[in-house]
């Protein structure tokens, strides 16, 4: 019994002579300072579970308390960071706006509604009419033959108009792209008059024959390099290339004026049945093309005078958000896509319509630009790009359940194109259209003195 009680006294005094480990201090210094914490701290109950005198029971209804709230706090924290990481991105408008300079003029395209000049289409008619192949045909009969190449501009057209193998061995070995650039009305044929910022110039130095969508028109300020190839490198097209093309100051009296001339007697095929001309607006760098959106286009009636009123809007992305997955920011920036070198959200669904048809009917239509290593549809594809026209012509959206009012089963269900984004940084316009009719001179007679200095 002695010898229990001197070795319990013995580990006592040891105990009290033995200096603590780091971790009690710690865990003491932790105990001291959390219970000098709660007693000052103004968050309510807090005091409550330190102090001594307070029963068990009040401490236990505290501490549910203060954990249900800490759990509310918890919660409205994360449905907060949640809505942010849902949509992290803010849009301002920057008071002070941005310089006239930097924003660049439209691409401006003029195509007759007649689509095959009367005096081509008859020249090209003699000239098969003298292969021994197309013996059997007279001029008239030729013409009427001829009439079925409008089948590569309107696919809606009544396939049972000509017969297009026929048609297609009448025409022996050629190139649809030069045959149709053949056949339309020329600039200079259709231009009279043209004015930029006031200051008469020649039409020939404003205006090129390009290929947009209705097919070769005359365009002004179409900055892209190539009609022939269609995915141009990055030294072809930069961050820079806004920089350069035609600037105005958008006033009223500035921009580009054009009178034109409107020949009947040498109409042959419409693509639009409407007399006079279309007037399509692009951006300067996007394939002048409808579906792929960056397309805006009017009819010009004859004696009617058109008013043009564009306006831009320029938004500019900061290239801190590229940290943000593109699934939230639902936008690529130009550098950012490996399926074009130089991204815009047009060219992108171009391409994307390109590759369909490509799939398709193994070739694209002559209206497009060419891919490398790629056929361009002639007459013998006729039949198959009439087949997917429709779907072709209609890009479904990146959406998980369509609306039904889209009605996309009426076009096969659209093209899917999941890798086109939005471009983030953009210049958008929007037009106003005016029109006023101009009375026949004979009717309202100008003298020449009183009439403005480009007519």
């Amino acid at each position: 019994m002695n010898q229990n009680y001197s070795a319990n006294l013995y580990r006592q005094r040891l105990k009290k002579t033995m200096r603590p480990t780091k971790r009690e201090t710690l865990l003491e210094s932790v105990r001291s300072v959390t219970k000098e914490y709660c007693k000052e701290s103004s968050i309510s109950g807090l005091k409550h579970l330190v102090e001594e005198r307070t029963p068990h029971i009040e401490k236990a209804i505290w501490t549910i308390t203060l954990i249900a709230a800490l759990i509310c706090s918890v919660s409205l924290v994360w449905m907060t960071f949640q809505r942010y990481y849902q949509a992290p991105l803010v849009t301002t408008q920057i008071p002070e706006g941005i310089s006239i300079n930097k924003i660049i003029f439209p691409a401006v395209g003029i195509c007759t509604n007649n689509r095959i000049s009367k005096r081509a289409v008859t020249e090209l008619a003699n000239a098969l009419l003298k292969e021994k192949r197309n013996e059997k045909y007279n001029e008239k009969k030729m013409l009427s033959m001829l009439f079925g190449l409008g089948l590569l501009y309107n696919l809606q057209m009544d396939p049972n108009i000509v017969d297009v193998m026929e048609l297609h061995q009448t025409l022996g070995e050629y190139d649809v792209n030069e045959l149709m650039k053949n056949l339309t009305p020329k600039c200079e044929d259709l231009l009279l008059r043209c004015s930029w910022n006031e200051n008469p110039m020649a039409c020939s130095k404003l205006f090129d024959f390009r290929l947009t969508m209705n097919g070769y028109c005359c365009t002004f300020n179409y900055l892209r390099s190539s009609d022939v190839m269609f995915e141009e490198s990055t030294d072809a097209r930069s961050t820079d290339m806004y920089m350069y093309g035609n600037k105005s100051s958008f006033d009223f009296d500035q921009g580009l004026k054009v009178l034109l001339y409107l020949e009947e007697d040498d109409d042959f095929f419409y693509n639009t049945p409407l007399n006079g001309a279309q007037l399509q607006f692009s951006d300067a760098y996007d394939f002048p093309d409808a579906p792929s959106g960056s397309f805006s286009m009017q009819i010009v009636s004859p004696h009617v005078q058109l008013e043009v009123l564009a306006s831009a809007s320029f938004t500019e992305a900061s290239r801190d958000i590229e940290h943000v997955s593109l699934k939230l920011r639902k936008c690529l920036f130009f550098d950012e896509s490996s399926y074009l070198p130089f991204y815009t959200h047009s060219d992108c669904l171009l391409k994307c319509r390109m590759s369909f048809l490509m799939e398709k009917c193994n070739c694209t239509p002559f209206n497009m630009p060419k891919i490398r290593n790629t056929k361009t549809c002639d007459l013998t594809d006729v039949p198959c790009l009439t087949k997917y026209h429709a779907q072709s012509t209609t890009v479904r959206p990146d959406l998980e359940e369509i609306p039904p009012e889209l009605e996309l089963d009426l076009v096969g269900g659209g093209i899917y194109c999941p890798m086109c984004y939005p471009t983030c940084s953009k210049t958008t316009y929007n037009y106003d259209y005016t029109n006023v009719h101009i009375f026949p001179d004979h009717v309202n007679p100008t003298p020449d003195k009183d009439k403005i200095d480009w007519l």
